[in-house]
C-alpha cells in the first residue's frame, strides 16, 4: 500500500509504523488518520505480528494536529474530528499486541496523546514532550487531560496542561510516563531488541495482560479482578497447561 504520511516496515514478526510527512512536521491531519486506520486494519488482520513499534522520524515523532484543520472546523466538525481521533488511538490501544513508542525529537500535542495510547514509551535523552494546546487557547481532545491523570497526580496533570511547560524525560520517565531512555545513537537498536523479546512471549498471555491492564485503568477494582481471574483461566487453557508441561519435561531432560 501506497501511503503519503506514514511508512510501515516488517521485521519478523515485528512491525513498525514511522510516522513520515517531515515536511509538515509529522502532523496528523485527516489524511493522517485515514490511512492510520487502515494500517490498524491491516494489524488486526495480520496474525504474524506480535510486536508494534511506532517511531517518527529522527528529529521528530509529531509536532500534533494539524492546526489549519482545526483552526477552521466548526463546532460540529471539530467535534467529530474529536471523535475520530479518540476512535482512531482507542483501536490502537486496544491491538491485541504490544505497541512501543519510540520518542524522539518534538513530542507535541496529539503526537504526545498518540504516544499516550501505546503500552509502553521508549525515549531518545533530549526528546521534548509538550502538551502546549492552553498556549493556543485550545485543550487536549484524544487522552491528553484523561490518561495523563492515569499517571500524574493532579496537581501535576494540571500545572503541565495549564501552563504548556515541556515534561523534561527525567521527570517523564520518574512518573512512568517513559520506560526506557536512551541516546540517539541507541534508540532504534536498542527498541528493535526489546520488541523483539516481547515477539517471543506468549501472544495469548500478552494479550490477555494488556486487556485487563486497559480494563483496569477505567474501571474499578472488583471488576477488574474478576475480569483477571476470567482471562487466567482462559489463557491457561489456550496455551499455559502446554507450556507448563513443556517446561517440567525440560526440567526432567536435565
Amino acid at each position: 500500500m501506497d501511503y503519503k504520511t506514514i511508512s510501515v516496515e516488517q521485521l519478523d514478526s515485528i512491525r513498525i509504523l514511522k510516522l513520515n510527512y517531515p515536511q509538515k512536521l509529522n502532523s496528523l491531519s485527516q489524511l493522517f488518520f485515514d490511512e492510520f486506520d487502515e494500517f490498524i486494519e491491516s494489524i488486526l488482520e495480520d496474525n504474524e505480528c506480535n510486536a508494534l513499534i511506532i517511531r517518527g522520524v529522527d528529529d521528530c515523532f509529531s509536532a500534533g494536529g494539524d492546526l489549519k484543520e482545526i483552526g477552521s472546523a466548526n463546532y460540529e466538525q471539530s467535534l467529530l474530528m474529536c471523535m475520530r481521533v479518540q476512535k482512531s488511538f482507542g483501536a490502537l490501544q486496544n491491538l491485541p499486541i504490544p505497541v512501543i513508542a519510540m520518542l524522539q525529537g518534538l513530542v507535541f500535542g496529539g503526537g504526545f496523546e498518540l504516544a499516550l495510547h501505546c503500552d509502553i514509551r521508549i525515549s531518545t535523552n533530549n526528546a521534548t514532550l509538550k502538551l502546549p494546546e492552553s498556549e493556543l487557547g485550545l485543550i487536549p481532545g484524544a487522552g491528553g487531560i484523561s490518561i495523563l491523570t492515569r499517571y500524574l497526580t493532579p496537581g501535576d496533570a494540571a500545572y503541565y496542561l495549564f501552563t504548556g511547560s515541556q515534561i523534561s524525560v527525567e521527570d517523564a520517565k520518574s512518573k512512568g510516563l517513559i520506560q526506557k531512555v536512551f541516546s540517539q545513537e541507541e534508540i532504534y537498536t536498542e527498541t528493535i531488541n526489546f520488541a523483539k523479546e516481547l515477539a517471543l512471549r506468549s501472544r495469548e498471555s500478552l494479550a490477555a495482560i494488556k486487556k485487563v491492564l486497559i480494563f483496569g485503568m477505567y474501571n474499578n477494582l472488583e471488576d477488574s479482578l474478576l475480569m483477571e481471574s476470567r482471562e487466567f483461566s482462559s489463557v491457561l487453557q489456550r496455551s499455559g497447561r502446554e507450556k507448563i508441561k513443556l517446561f517440567f519435561d525440560s526440567r526432567n531432560k536435565k
